[in-house]
Formats: C-alpha cells, sequence, structure tokens
C-alpha cells in the first residue's frame, strides 16, 4: 500500500498543532484562545482551500459535522445544571460517604465504578455531567485531595467508553459501521474493560495513596449527614429529574425507535428539546441559563479543536499514518494487533480518537476486503481508542467537560500534571489490552 503524498498544507496543519499544543501543555495562553486562534490561522493560510469552496467553508465543515456533539454538549449543561438544584446529586455524594464511611480509599473505588457502570448505559458524556457535580461536593466537603478523584472520574468514564455501542462516540461508530451487535461489543469488549477498570482503579490508589492517607474524616461528621436534607426544589425533583433520565433514555434507545417507527432521533435535539422544556416548565429566563449554566468556553474551545484536527483529516495526514502503521506491519496480524491496541491508544492522547477511528475502520476494512482476518483489530481498535482517549485534558469531549466543570469551581488541574500521571496508566492498559486480545484471538 502506497503511502497518500502530503504537501506543504499537511506540514502547516502539524506545525500549527504542535504550536496549540505547546500552548495547552504550557498553559502560558488560555486553551480557548490558542484553539480558535490556530483554527484561524490554519483558515487564513487556505490550509482548507478547495474547489468551488473557500477555506473557511471547508474549515466550518468540520465544525458544523460535530453540531450533534456541541448540541448535545449544550444540552445536557442546561438539563443537569437545572436537575441540579433538586438536590439530587449532593443527595448521592453524603448517601455515597455514609456508605463507606468517609473512607477516602472506598470513597475512590465507588466513584469509579459507579462512572464505570453510568458510562456502560448512559454513555461518558452524560456520565461525567451528572457525576462531576458530584465529586466537587465530595472535595468541597470532606476536604479531600481533589486531584484523585478527578483523575479516576475521567479515566474510568474513558475506559467504560469501550464496554458498550453507546457508551462513546468511537464504539458508536464503529459497531454501526462494522455491523457490531450490543452482545457482541458487550462479550467481545466488556471483559477487557472490567480487567483494565480494575488496572485503573490499583494504579490511581497506588500513585496517590500518600495523598489519600493524609485525609482525616471524623466518623461523627460522617455519621451527622443526612442525605433528605440535601434535597431542596421537591418540583425540580418530582419534575426535572425524569425529564433527564427520559432524555437519556431516548439516546440510548434511539436506533431501536428507528426501527420500530421510523423516527431518527439525535442526541443534539433530545438533549436540547429536553433542556428547554425544563426552561419552560420551571419558568427559567434564558439569560440567566445562558450566562450562569452553560460554559461557553468549552463549547468555543471545541470548536476550534475540531478545525485543528480537522486540518489533520483534510490533509491527509491521519490518512497517511494509518496507512503506515499498515505497511510497517508487513500482514503480520499479531504485529498489526499490536500495533492497533498500543499505537491507537497513545495516537489517542494526542490526535482526537474521532476521526482516527473512522480512518481506522475504513483502513481495516480495505484488508477485510482483501482477505486479511481482521477480527481481533476491531476490539484493539475499539480498546486502543477509548483507553487513550482517557490520556490528555483535551483527549475525549468527556475529559474536556470535567476539567472545565472543575476549572468553574477554582479548581485548577494543570495539562502537564494530567499528562504526567496519565501517560503511564495509557501504557499498562494498552499493554494489557492487547495480551488479552492475543491469547484470544491470535
Amino acid at each position: 500500500m502506497d503511502s497518500l503524498p502530503l504537501n506543504i498544507f499537511a506540514l502547516i496543519s502539524v506545525v500549527v498543532l504542535i504550536i496549540v499544543y505547546f500552548f495547552l501543555i504550557s498553559e502560558k495562553i488560555n486553551k480557548v484562545i490558542a484553539a480558535i486562534l490556530g483554527a484561524v490561522v490554519l483558515i487564513l493560510l487556505q490550509v482548507f482551500g478547495g474547489e468551488g469552496h473557500t477555506s473557511q467553508e471547508e474549515a466550518f465543515g468540520f465544525i458544523s459535522r460535530n453540531l450533534d456533539i456541541l448540541g448535545f454538549v449544550l444540552g445536557m449543561m442546561i438539563l443537569v445544571g437545572i436537575a441540579r438544584e433538586s438536590g439530587l446529586f449532593e443527595a448521592i455524594a453524603i448517601w455515597l460517604v455514609k456508605k463507606v464511611k468517609g473512607n477516602p480509599f472506598k470513597l475512590l473505588i465507588v466513584i469509579g465504578y459507579l462512572t464505570l457502570f453510568m458510562t456502560m448505559f448512559l454513555s461518558n458524556i452524560p456520565t461525567v455531567l451528572i457525576l462531576t457535580p458530584v465529586v466537587i461536593v465530595l472535595i468541597r466537603e470532606l476536604k479531600l485531595p481533589h486531584f484523585p478523584f478527578i483523575f479516576i472520574l475521567i479515566a474510568m468514564a474513558n475506559v467504560g467508553g469501550a464496554a458498550t455501542p453507546i457508551s462513546d462516540p468511537t464504539t458508536y461508530y464503529q459497531a454501526k459501521a462494522v455491523g457490531l451487535g450490543f452482545l457482541e461489543v458487550v462479550t467481545n469488549s466488556g471483559p477487557i474493560v472490567l480487567v483494565t477498570s480494575v488496572i485503573t482503579v490499583l494504579f490511581t490508589l497506588l500513585v496517590f495513596r500518600k495523598q489519600l492517607q493524609a485525609v482525616t474524616i471524623n466518623p461523627e461528621d460522617v455519621n451527622s449527614f443526612d442525605p433528605k436534607s440535601a434535597l431542596q426544589n421537591k418540583k425540580v425533583l418530582v419534575i426535572g429529574t425524569p425529564i433527564l433520565i427520559i432524555s437519556i433514555i431516548l439516546m440510548i434507545s434511539k436506533e431501536f425507535i428507528a426501527q420500530k417507527t421510523g423516527i431518527h432521533l439525535d442526541n443534539a435535539t433530545i438533549a436540547l428539546g429536553g433542556a428547554f422544556l425544563s426552561m419552560l416548565l420551571f419558568h427559567k429566563e434564558p439569560h440567566k441559563i445562558f450566562t450562569e449554566i452553560i460554559d461557553w468556553d468549552i463549547l468555543f474551545f471545541f470548536m476550534g479543536l475540531f478545525v485543528v484536527v480537522g486540518a489533520l483529516e483534510y490533509t491527509q495526514v491521519i490518512d497517511t499514518i494509518a496507512q503506515q502503521i499498515l505497511i510497517i506491519t508487513k500482514g503480520n496480524l499479531p504485529i498489526l494487533t499490536f500495533i492497533i491496541t498500543v499505537g491507537s491508544s497513545i495516537l489517542s492522547v494526542f490526535i482526537d480518537n474521532v476521526p482516527y477511528n473512522i480512518t481506522m475502520v475504513g483502513a481495516i476494512q480495505a484488508m477485510q476486503a482483501a482477505g486479511t482476518y481482521v477480527y481481533p483489530l476491531w476490539w484493539g481498535l475499539n480498546l486502543g481508542t477509548s483507553i487513550g482517549g482517557a490520556g490528555s485534558p483535551i483527549g475525549a469531549a468527556c475529559n474536556v467537560i470535567t476539567l472545565g466543570q472543575v476549572e468553574r469551581e477554582k479548581i485548577h488541574i494543570t495539562f502537564g500534571k494530567y499528562l504526567l500521571f496519565a501517560l503511564p496508566l495509557i501504557i499498562l492498559n494498552s499493554f494489557a489490552a492487547f495480551v488479552i486480545i492475543y491469547f484470544r484471538y491470535l
């Protein structure tokens, strides 16, 4: 397979990506400004110049193709923001604390596996939108070290993304494109997800053990907590919470609904519909919602990142990377599986895993058409992209959302610090996934 010819615009797209990442890691410039200016530079330098379309039109195409994600995030911010007024999330936090008697080690495990379970059936974006406020409450009330709990939340949300076809956008796309059924994904990726979840929890407990050991919690304070006392707005609890739950159920069952009724629903429409219905029922002023609940930083950061990463796709840099992986292996299936699993994990730390996953699905399908046995590669790709998504603050949408909400609460986690702790975990989990795939399929 011949590699694709790269031109000056491909070089520009790589250089701009590196510069943007430098500012994201060093935090010398606000991440939103860095992402948007990177996108503007790419447009002005005509990297997206195409026949019959301006550079801006082509670049904005990468934003429009992701409007479902932007609308979904926007709608869920409003839905969860209104539902929080019920005090339900705070009540859940207090209930969890009482169950584990305030033990920080047990609490970290509970938060991790609650995140994993919810991600499997709700997808990771709604999960972090719901659980991040809970974790923040725990951190505030118990004076817990913030980083271990934010870290386990993000890591388990990404690991769980490979468990079912509805857990993560990459898993959803791959299952749909390849024709992998719900149970097929669960039975193949599910056991590996459980193994990597154990590694993730043990790694987090080990790395942060000193911080967790330093926490002193008075048992009497824990016993005095009353979950019911946290419940405040009963109207929101009785009406708003069901709207949130129904919206999530509709997202989970949209394929089933389409098959049975012919009605096609999209995540953005469902989330925005539920959000504005809640605003109507609870007499919320749009101006107040837009200024107090919606985190516009996250939305604009996404838009800039879509264009910056889209330049790599537009100039065929991602295609070239995918093809080089196939060339290097020379048809050796174990080596190819290793490259796909571990390589995808590492690349997904630095390259948005959605376009990378889409590109690799096409490459693997081409190999399959040529007669190559590719079944193990589907699971290597699925697990690799999900595992790697946890590797950096911008590795996956749920990371950006979680850290954005945390930042609004004046809890700051630097890009470099997160990367330093996440990379070793990514390598451990991707190697573990490969070993299991190797002994099961090869």
